[in-house]
């Protein structure tokens, strides 16, 4: 069967080719290009995003969060205070973990 005779038998406006015939412009390659990489960035950024969380080191962006949702009107602490504090109170206050 040749390309755009028909896909079946009673069909014969049917082509056999896929796509639009835009893949081969070279803009159009350059914007697959642009989104492939543009997904490859954001998962990289999600994934630092879960490992910062697994590791507890985005502590100090939800205490912002939270101090913004709850308390709009209070200065939060700076980085280095809620460091100290969260080991301060990690000391008072001893759970289950490795070190």
């Amino acid at each position: 069967m040749e390309a755009g005779s028909g896909g079946a038998p009673g069909h014969p406006g049917r082509s056999l080719t896929v796509g639009t015939g835009q893949e081969s412009a070279p803009g159009a390659q350059r914007s697959v290009v642009a989104r492939a990489c543009s997904a490859t960035w954001q998962g990289a950024r999600l994934f630092v995003r879960y490992f910062e969380g697994v590791l507890g080191a985005d502590k100090y962006r939800v205490y912002l969060a939270h101090q913004a949702r709850t308390h709009p009107g209070v200065q939060p602490m700076s980085e280095r205070e809620f460091w100290r504090d969260y080991t301060d109170w990690q000391e008072r206050n001893p759970q289950g973990r490795c070190c």
